[in-house]
């Protein structure tokens, strides 16, 4: 039977938050104790390795596998392996339910875009993976629809089946038919939302999400359970706001036990999506004690000073993104001003000051972090602050530049390039030219950097 995978490709890319070093660090502020040296990552479902490439390149110590029943993406991503001449990254066309042992455990397991799209036992054969393959310290990473919201695509979704129309245009065309003719407030409100969603992602997704035989939603709580009897538990959300500055309390929710404060969370938030961890069934999880476990890691800021107020407050912007904040704890501007000069790169806690950081201090870090205003690591990432005297960008990034606008930094974000001038000249910083061959200024160069382009 064809797979469909292979007929219609699905767009791929590199995410951030299945990266292994955001992994480590929310298991750390845990208080577990992650694999960080020579690690081997596998990614199930990984299409064109778009997501596991990048990488395999800001990772040159670490070991990545990747595997996907569909031929056709594997072989473009073998082809992008061949080309950068990694030797650190496989990508087979295999399936789960004949993937031979590997030859040592993995420490890190990453499922995105798979768990709500396979049948339940594939998604059994992926946990029973983890249970068998999984390093004692490692993390899981998965993503997957969830209730309540799910209850409303699902319904998108049997519209769009029963239209009958094999194409997503057509499919399309029938929900905006039954839109046109709703008339209930609260109907027409949903369908309107719905459309909006289908109409902002790339048609290929919803061919695969929407049209596509296999899919599920789940009940957090049903899906930690169907995790739990393979022996893996509950470790975080992967993202850092959910991490650490939920929209609820324990306490707000009356949920002192963990699951059904998880849940409760959906409920009470509507809910669609998550990016759930795991890790092994048995290890002590600490959730009450971040601040303890902050020195263990590596901060980075990609917050700029912009301005001094009489009282002696400090104003800093995000350079990366929105949002902007103002602060006076002078530990804190130390720390701040510090990680200003050195960013994307990252130093521990104990560097950055010269003495132990007031509690205050660290709570404020966790906040900033929260909002993504500081970068909490646990790998030392290869990406350089400065220029040096043979600029050498990310090879991917330059194959990247030769072939369209989108690249993908050292620090698993993207960036858009939409001169050609601009990607022909990323192009040149091969580390064979000299910085002041380049015929551009130091601005132009330092903000190559700052974005995460460029190889320290």
């Amino acid at each position: 039977m064809p797979n469909t995978y292979d007929q219609v490709l699905y767009p791929s890319k590199a995410f951030q938050d299945t990266h292994p070093d955001r992994l480590a660090t929310a298991a750390t502020l845990h208080g577990l104790q992650p694999p960080t040296g020579a690690c081997r990552v596998l990614d199930v479902g990984c299409g064109d390795g778009s997501n596991l490439i990048p990488l395999a390149v800001a990772l040159p110590h670490c070991h990545f596998t990747g595997i996907d029943l569909a031929a056709r993406p594997i072989a473009i991503g073998q082809a992008a392996i061949a080309r950068l001449g990694l030797t650190n990254i496989e990508l087979l066309a295999a399936d789960l339910l004949d993937f031979p042992a590997p030859a040592a455990p993995f420490d890190y397991i990453l499922a995105h875009g798979f768990c709500s799209w396979v049948p339940p036992f594939v998604l059994d054969a992926f946990f029973a993976l983890c249970q068998r393959h999984l390093s004692p310290h490692g993390v899981v990473y998965t993503s997957y629809n969830t209730y309540p919201q799910g209850h409303l695509r699902e319904a998108t979704r049997r519209i769009l089946h029963h239209s009958g129309s094999p194409t997503v245009a057509g499919a399309k065309q029938y929900l905006a038919t039954v839109r046109r003719l709703a008339t209930e407030p609260v109907w027409t409100t949903l369908l309107d939302s719905e459309i909006q969603r289908l109409n902002e992602r790339d048609e290929n997704v919803t061919y695969h999400d929407e049209l596509g035989a296999a899919y599920h939603c789940f009940y957090v709580a049903d899906f930690l359970a169907r995790a739990a009897a393979f022996g893996l538990q509950f470790l975080s959300e992967a993202k850092p706001a959910a991490l650490l500055r939920p929209a609820f309390s324990r306490e707000a929710l009356a949920q002192p036990d963990e699951i059904a404060y998880q849940q409760a969370l959906d409920l009470a938030t509507f809910q669609g999506f998550r990016r759930t961890l795991l890790c092994r069934a048995g290890l002590p999880i600490d959730r009450d004690s971040f601040t303890r476990h902050l020195p263990k890691l590596l901060l980075a800021s990609p917050l700029r000073f912009l301005s001094r107020s009489a009282q002696g407050g400090e104003t800093f912007r995000n350079d990366r993104g929105p949002g902007q904040v103002e602060l006076n704890h002078p530990q804190l501007l130390a720390i701040l001003h510090r990680l200003e000069r050195i960013w994307p790169q990252a130093e521990p806690l104990s560097a950055l000051l010269a003495e132990p950081a007031e509690p205050l201090v660290l709570e404020q870090l966790l906040a900033l972090a929260g909002v993504s205003l500081v970068h909490l690591r646990r790998f030392a990432l290869p990406v350089a602050y400065q220029p040096g005297p043979r600029p050498l960008a990310s090879p991917l990034a330059r194959l990247q530049a030769a072939n369209g606008p989108v690249l993908t930094t050292l620090l698993h974000t993207q960036v858009q390039f939409e001169q050609a001038s601009a990607r022909e000249f990323l192009q040149l910083l091969d580390g064979t030219r000299p910085a002041g061959s380049l015929g551009v200024s130091e601005e132009i160069l330092t903000n190559l950097y700052r974005m995460g382009l460029m190889l320290a």
